[in-house]
């Protein structure tokens, strides 16, 4: 029997993580939002979910340590947001 790949879901929150991390990678954090927010609230059970937690609180903080309050505030809203969502 041939050996059967990740599922399609698997598949998807793999590739979403992996251009959040892109993105967030080339300093582009607000764009690295999108797929990070998507992934948690579409496949909150995956384990790229609770990475991608991980790194939406990250960019909230560093946006706090800047002095950004408002915006750390308002991806900390969607964050939230997004695991209501589940």
């Amino acid at each position: 029997m041939a050996k059967q790949g990740p599922s399609v879901h698997e598949a998807i929150s793999a590739s979403l993580l992996r251009v959040g991390r892109t993105l967030e990678g080339q300093g582009m954090v607000y764009q690295a939002l999108t797929p990070y927010l998507k992934l948690i609230e579409r496949y909150p059970n995956s384990q790229e979910a609770s990475v991608a937690t991980e790194r939406v609180l990250a960019i909230a903080e560093g946006l706090r340590k800047m002095g950004q309050h408002h915006m750390a505030m308002t991806v900390i809203e969607l964050l939230e947001a997004a695991h209501q969502g589940q």
